[in-house]
């Protein structure tokens, strides 16, 4: 009578007969410790071992004199599940959900990378586009929901960081962002392998397969609710704060003045915002507001001139040379151009280089003499050498020394100020400082910062 059903690798078979049990049990088909059931079990399943349909157990001969007998187990182990076993469970297939197919060909690929060992692919690359994107919404998307939270809580962190924060800090949480995404779009598809593969060793115990089914699905495949509140809690975290309520300055509506600067425009300069200039221009930024004794709202960055600002520097000398050469109608008039313009930009470069081995170094190599103070056109003095020559040779070795190692010098301190408009709607640079600023005009230098 075919009234008997079983199980294998998690999976319920049957019905079948009481006979083609003990056969299948006999070629080892199955084990004593699969479990079986048949109507007058109820609702319990029984293992093999302990049923009627149990083949009979050896008689085994009693121990030699003085020798202790040897040990019997009373339960087979089951076998380890192998790869095969679980990506082919409809255990698996619920606790992914949507887009199984898709998952479950990526897993094979994984596994057999890591030769099966499920204890090994979480250190097994594959790409996942979604989890680049959008890592936490993905994560939650998944219900893989202890990840997505800490994703999600960097990204918050980020976006919540106030305005006057060191510029070093924001990079590094920027950085620790990006690495996270990157880190997701890697490993995202194996950690999602071990995730569901952990549920689904829990859930293969229940003997009552269709219930573990219904299991599965409740706790795994995908949800909506989690990624799109976490989606709609980012944009509120990086709109409302900016949010200017009507009839209200901004000031009161609750923004932070260095906000204001760090994402306006300077008037002149409307293609990028005094925030991303300093960034890319200055090391160790730091922001910060206060308020004077007269009632001003003042915003004050401090920071320390970058390798970029003094490239950019050094290369503004030598672009200043070249257009002036190209206004120029006639070789002679180009080359006199040039000379004026070395002997006025070697004043400047003189204050750097005077008493430095680097210009009487140079004083030797082109055949110059001392350096004296002489008429240079009209009014004008200055100083230049006695060269015989090649004045024009040496002072372009002398600019450029200064321009590469003195000119705008990295680490050089910089301080910049703005000041609040009454109804805290605009601003207004009113104080540029620095060393390596003095004697050059502010348009200069602002020319430099946000070009």
């Amino acid at each position: 009578m075919s009234d008997w059903y079983f199980e294998k690798n998690g999976e319920r078979a049957g019905p079948v007969s009481a006979d083609e049990i003990k056969a299948m049990a006999a070629s080892g088909a199955i084990e004593l410790t699969n479990l079986v059931w048949t109507a007058s079990f109820g609702s319990e399943w029984k293992r093999l071992s302990d049923t009627e349909l149990a083949p009979p157990q050896p008689i085994l001969p009693p121990p030699l004199p003085g020798k202790e007998p040897p040990a019997l187990q009373n339960r087979l182990e089951p076998p380890a599940p192998g790869p095969n076993d679980f990506l082919d469970s409809e255990l698996t297939k619920a606790l992914v959900g949507k887009k199984q197919d898709y998952y479950l060909a990526k897993w094979r690929a994984i596994l057999e990378k890591a030769g099966g060992d499920p204890t090994k692919v979480a250190a097994i690359t594959s790409w996942n586009w979604a989890a680049l994107c959008i890592p936490y919404f993905w994560l939650l998307y998944r219900k893989l929901y202890v990840l997505g939270g800490i994703v999600l809580a960097v990204q918050l962190a980020y976006i919540l960081l106030p305005d006057s924060v060191p510029t070093s800090l924001a990079r590094s949480v920027l950085l620790a962002t990006i690495a996270l995404s990157v880190a997701f779009a890697l490993y995202g598809n194996a950690w999602y392998l071990d995730a569901v593969r952990k549920r689904w060793e829990t859930l293969r115990q229940d003997p009552n397969q269709a219930s573990a089914i219904e299991k599965a699905r409740s706790a795994g495949g995908v949800t909506l609710v989690a990624p799109v509140g976490a989606l709609v809690i980012v944009i509120a975290a990086a709109v409302v704060p900016y949010l200017i309520l009507p009839g209200l300055p901004v000031l009161a509506g609750g923004r932070d003045p260095v906000a204001l600067v760090r994402q306006g425009h300077m008037t002149d300069y409307p293609t990028t915002t005094v925030g991303k200039a300093f960034v890319a221009n200055f090391d160790e930024g730091s922001w910060r507001s206060f308020t004077t004794a007269k009632g001003q709202r003042i915003v004050e960055f401090t920071g320390k001139i970058s390798e970029t600002l003094h490239k950019s520097a050094q290369d503004g000398v030598f672009e200043a040379l070249e257009e002036l050469r190209k206004s120029a109608k006639t070789k002679e008039e180009a080359e006199q151009l040039d000379l004026n313009y070395r002997l006025n930009i070697f004043q400047v470069a003189l204050r750097y280089l005077d008493g430095k081995p680097v210009l009487q170094r140079l004083l030797q190599k082109w055949e110059c003499g001392k350096i004296e103070q002489v008429n240079l056109a009209g009014p004008w003095v200055g100083k230049m050498p006695n060269c015989k020559e090649h004045l024009s040779e040496f002072l372009g070795d002398a600019i450029d020394e200064w321009a590469t190692e003195g000119h705008w010098p990295v680490g050089t301190s910089a301080t910049v100020q703005f000041i609040i408009s009454v109804d805290g709607a605009s601003f207004e640079l009113t104080h540029l400082a620095s060393a390596a600023w003095e004697g050059k005009e502010e348009q200069h230098v602002l020319d430099l910062l946000f070009k």
